[in-house]
């Protein structure tokens, strides 16, 4: 059965986009997907492509075969918290009902996220409108929930979770990307915002670092989304909760659209994208190419001055503003003591362990930028940087801590940020 595809166009108005057809093998595994714009939606002022994969043209459009999901929808899907939850709720109603587990599909799990908490701007249906999926299974959280939201989610990465836990986490969304416990809440003005939870194996007050290093993003002119840190106390002592406010939602429950930057440059699974060719992707799609790609510039300049190592092309965002796609706020920067991991490289072939600002400033004209220009932006990103360990005192954060975590801000790339900047 064909699912009925709407869309929030820039503007608020809600319109039929088209159709898509998912294709399953006999194991229920996603070999393809077919999507067709709907034939008034191609005549609607103001509509756009959903993703550089579905242009605008009629008729079927079939996706490649190393990319069986379109990119906007594999965007909304829950990823591994989300699958998570869904496992886990769908074990649990098995075992009430006295079944074997129904074996989950791509389907299953497009379907399968609440429709008030999904991300971006689609709503999916399969009665032609009538309805969208998923519908609520119950009300979602408020921020008095958090607590217990924390507690359900530490109980369910122990495996140990029951009913309630998962009634609970599974109301609060589960299209939120990531590995990390992620949920969405709504505030007193009915506003969402998406919740960072703390996990028992973490080894810093891994949301405070992250709160920290948004706030360090906002001093060098980065544009970040509405943060706060709530603490909460439980048995295993205080917690930290990051709350950003949910940056595709307008007043009104407006929806706004999202795009990853893997679904930007279309990356396949075993494909690996660097920087520059990101940034010379974004200026064939951005509404505003010049402002997107010097803000990507000071965006990766800052990624290596903090150490970012949560730093992939899913964790880069855009939103669909009316003159196009545009750099969403950034989200899920964590700075790392530990240099070990891989991350973006810089330029095709580049190095995903030792990235070198040097390195980034050789590219800098794919950014649109001359060389004394991003020299410049080094400086103002570097200058904005260093007050890193005053303002962790100032959010309280322990001296331990704070002396584990210079191995990440106070990194090779600082002090050559400051040679190249004086």
């Amino acid at each position: 059965m064909a699912i009925r595809v709407e869309v929030h166009l820039p503007g608020g108005r809600q319109a039929h986009a088209g159709e898509l057809d998912l294709h399953l093998n006999t194991g229920g595994a996603l070999v393809g997907s077919t999507f067709r714009y709907a034939d008034d939606y191609l005549r609607t002022a103001g509509a756009y492509a959903l993703c550089p994969e579905l242009p605008l043209t009629p008729g079927p459009i079939p996706s490649a075969g190393d990319r069986p999901m379109f990119g906007t929808f594999a965007d909304c899907q829950p990823d591994q918290w989300g699958r998570t939850l869904l496992f886990h709720a769908e074990r649990n109603i098995a075992q009430a009902q006295d079944r074997a587990s129904v074996r989950l599909t791509e389907k299953d799990f497009l379907l399968g996220v609440q429709d008030e908490t999904r991300l971006g701007a689609l709503r999916l249906s399969l009665d032609g409108g009538e309805t969208f999926l998923a519908p609520p299974r119950a009300d979602v959280p408020d921020l008095v929930n958090l607590p217990a939201l924390t507690e359900a989610a530490e109980a369910v990465a122990e495996h140990r979770g029951s009913d309630r836990d998962l009634r609970l986490l599974v109301a609060a969304g589960t299209s939120m990307g990531g590995a990390r416990p992620k949920v969405t809440v709504r505030d007193t003005d009915g506003e969402l915002w998406m919740a960072k939870l703390p996990r028992p194996t973490d080894r810093w007050d891994v949301q405070a670092w992250e709160y920290l290093t948004l706030r360090l993003a906002s001093r060098a002119g980065i544009e970040i989304p509405v943060a706060r840190l709530h603490r909460v106390d439980g048995d295993g002592g205080r917690h930290s909760i990051l709350l950003t406010r949910r940056f595709d939602r307008l007043s009104g429950g407006r929806r706004v659209g999202f795009l990853s930057a893997e679904s930007l440059v279309q990356k396949a699974f075993f494909e690996t994208i660097d920087y520059r060719t990101l940034a010379e992707t974004l200026a064939d799609h951005s509404g505003r190419p010049s402002a997107d790609g010097h803000d990507l510039f000071r965006r990766v300049v800052f990624t290596l001055l903090v150490r970012n190592v949560d730093d992939h092309m899913k964790n880069h965002g855009f939103l669909r503003r009316t003159e196009g796609w545009s750099l969403a706020p950034l989200f899920d920067v964590n700075p790392d003591p530990f240099s070990v991991a891989e991350s973006t490289p810089l330029r095709p072939m580049g190095n995903r362990i030792d990235r070198e600002i040097r390195v980034l400033l050789d590219t800098c004209g794919s950014y649109g930028l001359r060389l004394d220009d991003a020299r410049q932006v080094v400086g103002e990103v570097s200058e904005a940087t260093a007050g890193w360990a005053e303002l962790a005192r100032d959010l309280s954060l322990p001296e331990g801590e704070i002396t584990l975590m210079a191995e990440a801000f106070e990194n090779p790339n600082r002090s050559e940020a400051r040679s190249l900047a004086a």
